[in-house]
């Protein structure tokens, strides 16, 4: 209930500022290098077995939904909203170098709304960004280790970027990072190390306006 709640009233917010002037909507899709990072954490003991736990590799997700923009000179406010399909991984070394790979995987519906300014075709824009949570797996986990890194459906964060517009097309580049605690999300063997493992990742977008 609470996922249809979120999307209708950003759906209406975005209908609504179509009556504003210098109004522009449109669509958008690309890729994202998403990725979990934390501070290496080595011999850690859960009871049976010792590991090491440390940053792993990005992993590529993508994104696809529509974008408005209202201008006023050169400042402008763009709020979008859109399926975001992402993740990443952390590796676990076992004692005598065994590696198991931990991968998480999400689906949000995200929320930006940034302010901006223009000179000509290029931009630069920064804001919040909240993601509801739609769902979460998780694969190469143990047992001992159920790495859940969602525990709220609603989360919030940052973007950060430049971009320009070549008559109906915009490509940007941004930068997101994370502006909620995750410190609790961690497995039960790792709460006396604080961890907070905040995902970040770049985004690559193509877009279109039909207006």
């Amino acid at each position: 209930m609470k996922k249809l709640i979120f999307i209708a009233v950003a759906a209406f917010f975005l209908v609504q500022t179509s009556n504003a002037q210098l109004f522009n909507w449109g669509i958008k899709g690309g890729i994202g290098f998403s990725s979990l990072s934390i501070n290496d954490i080595t011999d850690i003991s859960d009871g049976s077995d010792v590991y090491d736990l440390i940053t792993g590799d990005g992993v590529m997700g993508y994104h696809l939904g529509i974008q408005t923009r209202i201008k006023i000179a050169m400042i402008y406010f763009q709020p979008e909203l859109y399926w975001n399909a992402g993740g990443g991984t952390l590796e676990q070394v076992m004692d005598g170098g065994a590696t198991e790979i931990l991968e998480v995987k999400f689906n949000r519906m995200d929320l930006p709304l940034l302010v901006g300014a223009k000179l000509g075709p290029v931009r630069i824009n920064i804001g919040p960004v909240g993601s509801y949570v739609i769902n979460e797996t998780n694969e190469g986990s143990t047992g001992d280790f159920d790495y859940q890194l969602y525990l709220d459906a609603m989360n919030w964060g940052w973007q950060g970027g430049i971009g320009v517009d070549l008559s109906k097309l915009s490509l940007d580049v941004r930068y997101e990072g994370s502006l909620s605690d995750l410190s609790d999300s961690v497995p039960e063997a790792l709460q006396d190390y604080n961890m907070d493992p905040r995902p970040s990742q770049w985004i690559i977008t193509l877009g279109y306006w039909f207006k």
